[in-house]
């Protein structure tokens, strides 16, 4: 909507009041373009590398410059979730977060305080590893196992093996 628009014809087409809105239309609309990119700088998802810059050192969560800033804002985001009590749930919304597109099935053994987690991609078991080491609480203990499955003669055959 215009400047123009909200005062009386006779006033906005007068040739100087005309002129002056037309420039303080510019200023105004570059106004609303950076509070827009602020507004985005105030949000982890939305964030450029200046405002996960400031998030990091806000969650304590240390600067790597090796990494993407997808990858960094995954770190912030799960350092922000860490401070909840975690459930199963959770737990898989996490694991969905760091690990993209792998299968995992989650046994809660709660009256261990424990978390299993079975994974079927090795390529992911690093990083899974990583991430719930960087943001569990001290009192829940997450065993990580890798599963693999065979099929022979027209049966499967199932082997884990314990991170």
């Amino acid at each position: 909507m215009a400047l123009k628009d909200n005062l009386p014809a006779f006033v906005a087409n007068e040739k100087y009041t005309s002129e002056i809105l037309n420039a303080l239309e510019f200023e105004l609309d570059k106004i609303k373009l950076r509070i827009n990119e602020m507004l985005l700088e105030c949000c982890v998802t939305t964030c450029t590398n200046e405002g996960i810059t400031r998030f990091e050192k806000d969650y304590s969560v240390s600067h790597n410059a090796n990494l993407t800033l997808d990858e960094r804002k995954k770190r912030v985001i799960n350092k922000m979730l860490s401070k909840k009590r975690l459930t199963k749930e959770e737990l898989s919304d996490f694991i969905k977060r760091n690990i993209n597109n792998t299968q995992y099935y989650i046994t809660n053994m709660a009256e261990q305080y424990k978390f299993q987690v079975r994974l079927s991609d090795e390529n992911h078991k690093e990083n899974l590893y990583d991430a719930l080491f960087n943001v569990r609480p001290a009192n829940l203990i997450f065993e990580v196992i890798l599963v693999s499955y065979e099929k022979r003669c027209g049966t499967f055959k199932c082997s884990e093996q314990t991170v």
